[in-house]
């Protein structure tokens, strides 16, 4: 069994300790970054490890754009490069294109180099990830997607960049325990409502101790910059402006803050949550790669709000909630002309999104978490894009099964674990769980437990290769 690594971003850090729990697979890696090089490189039990951007810049220079895109016909090209939050996109479209044609060269002579029966991906986000998944598929490889539940610290492997539940749900034992704990969360749910908490507790034992940053911030900043002026000039996403911000953005916040304040009162002048019958379409986090990964249609939230406005039945306020992390983000024209809308009514930011849901007629999203609440709370709700909830009522419709929250509960927790894999470097209570032996260890033997009811299911059903 051989699986190779996407090691996207820090998660190196995490992704090369596979090696101590899973000795009988033999690993490789591809590497997106030179952080993530250098970090695969202290673990010589990956046995192939390649760095995506060595020779990249003479490559990038000589790639038939032409011929890539002839010999790849089946992979969508724009549909990868919309992935691409704001690094990429800032770049002419015929820059965006050559970039993709020569990473997925370079992407395609890893797989043919190792010969993976798996990949794995921490997280489909960027524009390199998604040429990646889609040549695996071209490939034959099989994607592995870390995926989470959402609603509580769950998390499941999918093989669908739309984080589907697995195909071998109805294959996987249903405990009653399952069913119990779906009953239980639920009665507390509606009791109690709030923002779902799936903060994830220590689970003991000993931490792996080398997991902090080796360098000052000054010394990566150096790094970058020579990086960017070197082997990765055409990554963008090395952006000292966006580290900066990062870095900052203690000081930043409260300045955003104010501004939306100021926004909300002077031009967007919210309204009162209606008596009568109203929709609701809380607004997305923008960009988000769970909006640009499935659903790059509706990027762009005021195309969403006019779809809304034209396919729904009736004509109800729609009632328009700006996002908490969005605050002081968007420019003034988006709310001026998202109220120019008729029917499209602004409310105030400290109007709780659970009350708006739970008293709305029907709750819309892309592929966010409030049409989650509304199914909990039995709203109706239309998701635009397709997640794992639309996919899982759409699998039990179509075998006439009934589709409630319990069921969807009881089946997530069937096919998920409570490890976590999350970018590390957050704060130090989260690093201490990520990199705990115990978390690692789980998470390794969840990944065994998805490929061998993966290989079960495709066995059964006459899909191996």
């Amino acid at each position: 069994m051989k699986i190779a690594l996407y090691m996207t971003g820090s998660f190196a850090k995490v992704l090369r300790r596979f090696a101590d729990y899973l000795p009988n697979i033999e690993l490789s890696a591809a590497c997106t970054s030179w952080q993530a090089y250098e970090e695969t490189l202290k673990e010589p039990r990956i046995q192939a490890v390649d760095y995506l951007y060595q020779d990249f810049n003479a490559l990038f220079d000589q790639v038939d754009v032409a011929a890539f895109c002839a010999k790849y016909a089946e992979i969508n090209l724009y549909e990868v490069m919309q992935v691409d939050k704001a690094h990429f996109k800032k770049k002419p479209g015929n820059y965006q294109l050559r970039y993709i044609c020569a990473m997925g060269e370079q992407i395609a002579r890893f797989f043919e180099k190792t010969r993976p029966d798996y990949v794995f991906f921490p997280i489909i986000e960027t524009n390199d990830a998604m040429m990646a998944y889609r040549l695996a598929q071209h490939f034959g490889i099989r994607p592995i997607i870390n995926s989470h539940g959402r609603f509580a610290n769950l998390w499941f492997f999918s093989d669908s960049h739309r984080e589907l539940l697995p195909a071998y749900l109805d294959a996987v034992d249903k405990p009653e325990s399952d069913q119990a704990c779906a009953i239980d969360f639920l009665e507390k749910y509606r009791a109690n409502p709030g923002p779902f908490n799936y903060r994830a507790d220590f689970p003991g034992g000993e931490v792996y101790p080398d997991f902090g940053e080796e360098t000052t911030a000054f010394q990566r900043l150096i790094r970058n910059i020579r990086l960017k002026f070197g082997q990765e000039r055409h990554n963008c996403m090395i952006s000292l402006w966006i580290r900066f911000q990062v870095h900052f953005q203690h000081l930043f916040l409260p300045v955003r803050n104010f501004m939306f304040r100021m926004n909300e009162r002077f031009c967007i002048r919210p309204q009162p949550a209606p008596e009568g019958d109203y929709d609701f379409f809380p607004l997305h986090f923008s960009p988000e790669s769970s909006i640009n990964v499935p659903a790059p249609f509706y990027i762009d939230q005021i195309r969403v709000v006019d779809k809304i406005l034209l396919e729904r039945e009736g004509n109800r306020t729609l009632v328009v909630k700006e996002h908490p992390a969005m605050f002081g983000f968007r420019e003034k024209g988006f709310y001026r002309t998202l109220k120019r809308r008729p029917f499209v009514s602004f409310v105030h930011r400290t109007i709780k999104s659970y009350d708006l849901i739970r008293k709305a007629n029907t709750v819309f999203s892309v592929t966010g978490t409030a049409c989650l609440e509304a199914f909990f709370f039995g709203v109706k709700w239309v998701q635009l894009g397709d997640n794992y909830l639309s996919d899982w009522v759409h699998r039990r419709q179509a075998k006439g099964a009934e589709a409630t929250p319990v069921e969807f509960i009881r089946d997530v927790r069937s096919v998920s674990s409570d490890f976590v894999l999350y970018s590390p470097g957050r704060c130090l209570a989260d690093d201490r769980i990520l990199f705990a032996r115990k978390n690692i260890e789980k998470l390794c033997a969840h990944l065994e437990f998805h490929i061998r009811h993966d290989q079960a299911f495709r066995a059964k059903n006459g899909l191996q290769e």
